[in-house]
């Protein structure tokens, strides 16, 4: 219940603030909270896993077409995907 809390804090803030540029690492770590919420297998984590995916899609859909971007988040989710799953 507390994963579930902390990503919609975290949702709330990220919509907060989408006014401002979408650094790959931002994304990268955005990813990571969802990963994280695929290690509750209740109902209500399952969800949340979904809503969190979704709304991670979502922020990267604008740079699908900007290779470089793309390939820098790639490179960061690498990074970030190591460190988080240890957690």
């Amino acid at each position: 219940m507390k994963l579930f809390k902390l990503s919609v804090v975290f949702c709330f803030l990220l919509c907060a603030c989408s006014e401002s540029k979408l650094t790959p690492s931002e994304a990268a770590q955005q990813a990571c909270e969802c990963m994280k919420l695929s290690k509750d297998g209740s109902e209500e984590g399952l969800q949340a896993f979904k809503d969190c995916n979704t709304k991670t899609t979502e922020m990267i859909s604008e740079y699908r077409e900007d290779v470089e971007w793309m390939g820098q988040w790639r490179e960061e989710l690498m990074k970030v995907l190591q460190e988080c799953m240890s957690e």
